[in-house]
C-alpha cells in the first residue's frame, strides 16, 4: 500500500498531501480521544473516592445556661 501512495506522491504531489492531512488529523483525533477518556477516568475516580468517604460526626459544642 505504501508503495503505491510513494508513486503515487511521485506522479502528483496533491495526493501525498493529502495523506498527510489526513494523518494528522487522524492524529489529532486520537490525541482527543485519549484525553476525553482520561478526564472521564479522572472523574469517575474522583466521584468514586467521594462517594466511599465516610461522614465525620457531627459535635455540637455543650453549652451551659448560668
Amino acid at each position: 500500500m505504501s508503495s503505491l501512495l510513494f508513486a503515487l506522491m511521485r506522479e502528483n504531489p496533491i495526493s501525498g498531501l493529502a495523506v498527510a492531512t489526513l494523518n494528522v488529523v487522524v492524529a489529532l483525533c486520537l490525541v482527543a480521544l485519549s484525553l476525553l477518556l482520561g478526564i472521564t477516568i479522572a472523574m469517575m475516580a474522583w466521584a468514586h473516592a467521594l462517594s466511599e468517604r465516610r461522614p465525620s460526626p457531627v459535635r455540637l459544642e455543650r453549652r451551659t445556661i448560668a
